[in-house]
């Protein structure tokens, strides 16, 4: 009777091997991620719910893996006889960055299955200040980090861009009328209520804060060639700090608020240069033939962000503080521009023509680390978003 026994139980493990190599075979056992999306973004610390389907005779559990690690496992609740599982787990994002989320299924007799890993992207807390042009005209937006929760500010038959935030969240904006010059505008973010603050004749616009707030840098041509002018908050106090005889464009300011970078052609190339505030030491910190504009400096004061057309396209680069170690940090095939550094140095958004309209209409939001890496979509539309700048 113990011999039948053994018997008995040796012939069903046979017997189970044999069917679960067949539905292998088959590929009837099978495991994937439902949710999220392959590139989904999110927020660090949120919880993502992640959700998985396995399929297979003998399924008894699977386990949630996150970059190579276990975070959680769960046994099948219908025992080894269900084909058909959804499991459901809870991940707290940790991490800022790019992770491979996966699942594993194990059969009955220890046959394990890995899903396809989904990618998905940790961003840091905050907010982006941005143009678009998805209500008709160019308005002015936020959003979170992660390209949720989207609120318009400005509302008008105007053309609303190049915002700038301050840490108490205003922000600043050029705005311009059909047949009108184009003046630099204050908005409260939680009133939304709206303060002109400059009216000469000509173009005021690409405003922006000095890091302690207490001054405006803004771009005029009511003299002639574009120029840098500063100002008090309220508009007051305008004086023109550049001279130059050629145009000049794009005011980034020094973490100190002593100096800001600006590009013009004053040596008969675009390149940027540096200017103190009382204007009397002016420096050129990039010198190739092809072109190199959109300054931005980092939070920390050594590196800076720029973009330059020096290898083809138009992409962003950095360079140290003094102009030394310039590097590409981009490749996107139609180009990339506009960079600007979170508050702690950690991240740059910058736009990439990826979009699905043509031209300046094929612009989106990115971001990525300042080594070029983890770089993330945040806006997928067929309509002109530009001008980011974080809103801390």
């Amino acid at each position: 009777m113990l011999l039948g026994l053994l018997f008995f139980l040796t012939y069903t493990a046979f017997l189970l091997l044999i069917v679960d190599w067949i539905f292998l075979t088959r590929d009837v056992f099978q495991v994937q991620i439902v949710s999220p999306p392959d590139g989904f973004i999110t927020r660090e610390g949120e919880t993502v719910v992640v959700q998985a389907a396995a399929t297979g005779l003998g399924l008894v559990k699977a386990e949630l893996w996150v970059d190579g690690v276990l975070v959680e496992k769960s046994a099948n609740p219908g025992g080894a006889g269900m084909t058909i599982w959804s499991v459901t787990y809870r991940w707290v994002s940790q991490g800022q960055g790019q992770h491979q989320l996966s699942v594993k299924a194990y059969g009955l007799l220890g046959r394990v299955l890995a899903s396809p890993s989904v990618v998905v992207g940790v961003v840091p807390w905050g907010r982006i200040v941005f143009a678009s042009d998805r209500d008709g005209n160019y308005e002015i937006y936020t959003m979170h980090t992660d390209g949720r929760d989207l609120t318009r500010l400005t509302h008008g038959p105007e053309q609303d861009l190049e915002p700038s935030c301050n840490s108490a969240g205003y922000v600043l904006f050029a705005s311009s009328a059909i047949g009108e010059g184009t003046d630099v505008w204050l908005v409260d973010p939680d009133s939304h209520g709206q303060m002109n603050l400059t009216t000469a004749l000509g173009r005021d616009y690409r405003p922006r804060w000095s890091p302690d707030n207490g001054t405006i840098a803004f771009i005029s041509d009511r003299y002639g060639q574009s120029q840098l002018f500063l100002m008090n908050p309220d508009g007051s106090g305008q004086f023109q700090l550049t001279r130059e005889d050629t145009y000049v464009e794009q005011p980034s300011w020094a973490p100190d608020g002593s100096t800001l970078l600006f590009t013009t052609k004053r040596d008969g190339n675009q390149d940027i240069h540096s200017i103190s505030l009382n204007g009397e030491t002016v420096s050129r910190l990039t010198d190739d033939p092809a072109q190199d504009w959109y300054p931005a400096w980092s939070p920390r004061g050594d590196w800076i962000a720029f973009v330059s057309n020096r290898e083809g396209s138009h992409q962003i680069y950095v360079m140290r503080a003094d102009g030394t170690e310039q590097r590409r940090l981009t490749a996107f095939r139609a180009g990339a521009e506009q960079p600007q550094w979170s508050a702690d140095g950690e991240w740059i958004i910058f736009v990439a023509y990826t979009g699905q309209g043509e031209r300046f209409r094929a612009r989106e939001i990115h971001i990525m680390r300042p080594d070029g890496s983890d770089q993330m979509r945040l806006t997928d539309n067929a309509f002109d978003d530009t001008g980011p700048s974080w809103c801390e």
